[in-house]
């Protein structure tokens, strides 16, 4: 998620280039977060050290946890603690900039200070961001005062995430009462309130979930894609409807539909967060009535 946020304004300001940045995504998918970089940024060990670390690994041909205990730099219960954290989605897109030569960490943590500051992102969104956790991002993205609404986000984006892919961005949301779209499937529920859950994209981005539900390549945007869609939007139904009959709160779903080329207008408001899935863009829709 990291690299998806902060790859983003990197290529916008021309940091680096869409090759380096489609390099850097190759790299992480095939890495994990060197231990020494993981200590530097925990505060257990210098950037000195780290470095240090680094070329006596590569001269002895060792693990550098060994050398680092070897050396008292680091206890045997830290580095197990270290080990445990090597997918950090943050440290993870750093180690890719700076291995590739693409940035130096001077220029990363400028670039990340003006990322901040140009967002006006508080340091609790910075250290959810680096962590990849989507909830608690959301505050940033929806500015919400119905509960309800921020649980069914994070349900929705949870699940996008488990399902579908991690490598999401998000771009700040709004209410409205009516929103075209080329492609739309939602599902409604209803009982003790209303809810509606769907997705739409005015081009093949809605192809991320059925993709990513199906496990299979959907050539086109056809009924078996929307379908899959719909499969997955009654998913997230059905989650909420079962967490929500837990609280004595009953809720019931209508069938998915799924749209071309329409209209959702007479609904009421609704919120839409405009998401972007491993690039593709398109729209999560949530109501609460």
């Amino acid at each position: 998620m990291f690299s998806q946020f902060f790859g983003k304004y990197l290529l916008d300001n021309q940091k680096i280039t869409t090759e380096q940045y489609s390099s850097c995504m190759k790299y992480i998918a095939e890495n994990r977060v060197k231990l020494g970089l993981l200590a530097e940024h925990e505060g257990l060990l210098a950037r000195e050290r780290a470095t240090e670390l680094n070329y006596l690994q590569m001269d002895a041909d060792r693990q550098i946890g060994d050398l680092a205990v070897e050396r008292g730099y680091l206890s045997e219960s830290e580095v197990k603690y270290l080990l445990g954290c090597q997918g950090n989605p943050y440290l993870i897109f750093v180690q890719a900039l700076e291995e590739n030569k693409y940035m130096t960490r001077d220029e990363i943590d400028e670039c990340l200070t003006d990322y901040q500051r140009e967002n006006g992102f508080s340091d609790r969104i910075m250290n959810a961001m680096k962590e990849g956790n989507v909830e608690r991002i959301l505050p940033a993205f929806a500015h919400l005062e119905d509960e309800r609404y921020q649980t069914l986000l994070g349900l929705s984006l949870r699940n996008v995430i488990r399902f579908i892919s991690s490598y999401i961005r998000l771009e700040k949301g709004e209410f409205v009462t009516k929103h075209s779209a080329k492609y739309l499937v939602f599902q409604e529920l209803v009982g003790d309130f209303h809810g509606m859950i769907g997705f739409s994209s005015d081009d093949d981005g809605i192809l991320a979930i059925a993709d990513g539900y199906a496990k299979e390549t959907f050539e086109k945007v056809d009924e078996d894609a929307l379908d899959s869609v719909g499969e997955f939007t009654n998913c997230i139904c059905g989650l909420y409807a079962a967490d929500l009959s837990y609280q004595n709160v009953q809720l019931d779903m209508l069938p998915p539909e799924y749209h071309t080329d329409t209209n959702l207008s007479d609904k009421g408001e609704f919120f839409i967060l405009p998401i972007f899935v491993e690039g593709r863009e398109l729209k999560l829709i949530i109501q609460i009535g």
